[in-house]
């Protein structure tokens, strides 16, 4: 009996372990198009809205690649961005740097997905947390 009930707690210590990070997300929610809402730094609760030029969105698609559009339109990937990614659970490594000339680039390779639902992006680039909206 004694030898059961440690089976039992050991298993339920297992299966706690192993859990995947469904709670982030299933992923084929991040496989569509997102625009940037807002960004703030972690340690400052103030969000800073985007007011650009254009419409800009980037699509995540199941392959691993990256597309990006300006006004709808697809374009090159910009300078300093992956046009590649891989994700593993929560983590989002980027690949296949665009080299720009005349400017030293300092990309984030790796991103964390704080948060991952049907209308709503969060990630994680060093110190900085930006949300994102489905692209209309």
């Amino acid at each position: 009996m004694k030898n059961l009930l440690i089976l039992s707690g050991l298993l339920a210590v297992l299966s706690s372990a192993c859990k995947s990070d469904d709670s982030i997300g299933p992923s084929d929610l991040l496989y569509k198009r997102w625009q940037i809402l807002q960004s703030r730094n972690v340690n400052n609760p103030v969000w800073s809205m985007y007011d650009t030029d254009a419409y800009y969105d980037t699509e995540y698609q199941p392959d691993g690649t990256l597309i990006y559009r300006r006004n709808g339109l697809v374009t090159s990937t910009p300078c300093c961005s992956g046009s590649q990614f891989e994700r593993n659970g929560v983590l989002i490594q980027y690949s296949e740097f665009i080299p720009c000339p005349l400017v030293l680039c300092a990309s984030v390779t790796k991103t964390t997905i704080t948060f991952l639902k049907d209308n709503l992006l969060e990630l994680q680039a060093g110190d900085r947390i930006t949300q994102y909206t489905p692209a209309q």
